[in-house]
């Protein structure tokens, strides 16, 4: 796909409705262009079109990296035919239908981007994705993309159709690695039947495959003649370059002191990840001209770090006018975190060192590429958890939670390990978490509320500091039962507030009460949260009594149970009144101060603009 388009995304929608779903979908993409027929036009920010929308569709096909179609699919085809040229350089097509029910990739699926795209929307969507690329409905690699998300350059040579062919079609395809990153797949799924790894290129000349994936740095040339007739090379960013120079050498000496180096010794140039060399050449006008023309970062090192890490090194000009003794090899070692070089300093007209490290590479240390997601539903009607709770859901391959969550989101659990348990059973859903993201699969906890706030991710933080683990995991935010409650209520928590637990499992309970009174006394709204259980049937009562001993019997409460799910309960009172309503584990308080008010169904704790303005007429005070 022709990554020069101008703009990102481009919606068209042709039908009242399909404006409406499209109108929808902008909020979900801020930067992107909307197109409507000038008759369902309405906001300054939409492009409007008189139909028929031939003409905008042209336009929008050329100009955009995504094309976003709210029609039938065949309508979209029809409007697309006259336009369709080359899927390297044609945008990533999507339709969706009226209703929202499917979303599906159309055109430029792999190198446009279009699968991932409709993925992204259907999650939004709560719709069905429908993805029918060969590779995506096979289970196998998609040879266009393989390494794609690590930088690898795959080199043209006209055999990708070919390969891809055999890949989707079961037919023997070797793959040979010497270099790069080893989690292109994911450990926790089977390899295809039809993919045969070799650790030797002799190994893969001899197979009889017919096609072949080779990942590496090296140039071929002779070993490549005798490889299976359709072979596609990849290349991964393996190399640093340590480059020291004189200054003021010229950015075309230096490119030809590397490319000379590269060929000699048969590597190639889209290998190269970096270049490394000492902060003095900061401003090296040349080294910088040459990196700027690859698009090569430059990583520097202070002449501390570089004597400091006294690796061998030969004499060298560095130690007499940088007074450190190499450049160019301790910050190639440095840089790629290997322990040796691949090409030991070489020196060019007296001007330019050169030396060469590869990244570390072990074929049998796959690394696990797991991750954890904490994920924050909210109080539990999918329409208020986030798109981020929705997507990291979606992206697991195990889903754990109590039981009660669980049922919460079973629309989203198709085709997921589900493992659900009962209250109490927190450390070992921790545990078992841990260990499934350790043994490389993604993994979704789920939280009532918010993971951060009476949640799981305390916990989960405290087993992996006591183990001394790190593992990749994100937090994501949900709504927590407080701010749901809060907005059933009206508006109590406008002013500063304390949420308290009253339940004593983990907390002994006079420490509970301790901080209640405190709370109370410093005339803070006080939430309360796991006010009763079956167990636990008289805190709540000696709470109440704890509060009344410093406010009025007429304080204003407000009462929710269940927020935003089917069973739900508001009421407002007060506190004399307040032990009248049923009172659960899913209930909520809100305990009001001295300047909460009710009226109508409102609960509203004053912020202070009344100590401002005149609120009946707006006038400042």
């Amino acid at each position: 796909m022709n990554s020069g388009r101008l703009d990102k995304i481009a919606i068209v929608a042709i039908t009242k409705r399909g404006v409406e779903l499209g109108r929808q979908l902008k909020k979900f993409f801020p930067d992107s262009h909307l197109y409507v027929p000038a008759k369902f036009a309405g906001e300054s920010k939409e492009y409007a079109f008189p139909p028929p929308a031939k003409k905008v569709v042209k336009e929008a096909f050329s100009r955009y990296r995504y094309l976003v179609m709210i029609m039938a699919v065949g309508a979209a085809v029809r409007l697309l035919a006259s336009e369709i040229r080359d899927k390297r350089q044609d945008p990533g097509v999507v339709t969706i239908d009226n209703s929202a029910n499917f979303v599906v990739s159309l055109l430029s699926g792999h190198l446009g981007g279009a699968n991932h795209l409709t993925r992204k929307i259907a999650s939004l969507l709560d719709a069905q994705s429908v993805i029918t690329t060969a590779s995506e409905g096979n289970h196998t690699i998609a040879a266009d993309l393989l390494g794609k998300e690590f930088g690898w350059e795959l080199e043209e040579n006209g055999n990708l159709n070919r390969v891809s062919t055999s890949l989707v079609n079961n037919e023997p395809v070797g793959l040979y690695q010497n270099v790069g990153e080893t989690n292109w797949w994911p450990v926790n799924r089977p390899l295809p039947a039809n993919l045969h790894i070799f650790t030797e290129l002799k190994a893969l000349k001899e197979s009889g495959c017919l096609a072949a994936l080779v990942i590496t740095d090296r140039l071929l040339a002779e070993e490549y003649r005798d490889l299976p007739v359709y072979t596609l090379v990849y290349r991964p960013k393996s190399l640093v370059i340590g480059i020291g120079c004189n200054r003021g050498t010229k950015s075309s000496e230096i490119e030809k002191a590397v490319t000379r180096v590269l060929s000699e010794h048969s590597l190639s140039i889209k290998s190269i990840r970096n270049i490394a060399t000492i902060d003095r050449k900061k401003d090296e006008a040349g080294l910088l001209e040459f990196a700027q023309k690859y698009n090569l970062p430059i990583e520097y090192f202070d002449k501390e770090t570089l004597i400091k890490a006294n690796f061998p090194s030969s004499p060298s000009a560095a130690q007499k006018y940088l007074g450190t003794p190499s450049v160019c090899e301790t910050a190639a070692i440095l840089s790629s975190g290997n322990t040796s070089l691949l090409i030991p300093k070489l020196s060019y007209n007296g001007e330019i060192t050169i030396a060469i490290a590869r990244l570390p590479f072990d074929s049998s240390d796959r690394p696990k590429g797991g991750k954890l997601f904490l994920v924050g539903i909210g109080p539990g009607h999918p329409e208020h958890m986030t798109l981020r709770a929705k997507e990291a859901i979606r992206l697991s391959e195990v889903v754990i939670g109590y039981k009660t969550y669980i049922r919460l989101i079973e629309p989203f659990l198709s085709q997921k390990e589900v493992i659900a348990t009962g209250m109490g059973d927190e450390v070992q859903r921790a545990k078992t978490a841990i260990n499934l993201v350790r043994d490389g699969k993604t993994v979704s906890v789920i939280c009532g509320g918010d993971a951060g706030i009476y949640g799981m991710a305390g916990l989960i933080g405290e087993i992996l500091h006591e183990q001394s683990n790190r593992l990749d995991v994100e937090v994501i935010p949900g709504v927590p039962s407080l701010v749901a409650t809060a907005a059933l209520l009206g508006a109590p928590l406008m002013s500063d507030f304390v949420t308290i637990s009253l339940s004593d499992y983990l907390v002994p309970w006079a420490d509970i009460r301790r901080k209640l009174e405190l709370a109370i006394r410093g005339d803070f709204v006080v939430v309360i949260q796991n006010p009763k259980s079956q167990k636990r049937q008289r805190h709540l009562i000696e709470a109440r009594e704890i509060i009344l001993q410093h406010r009025p019997n007429t304080t204003p409460v407000g009462i929710v149970s269940d927020a935003y799910r089917q069973k739900q309960q508001v009421a407002i009172t007060d506190l004399e009144h307040m032990l009248d309503f049923e009172i659960g584990m899913n209930t909520t308080i809100v305990i009001g101060n001295s300047n909460t008010f009710a009226f109508d169904s409102w609960l509203v704790t004053p912020r202070g603009y009344q100590r401002k303005y005149d609120l009946a007429t707006g006038a400042s005070r």
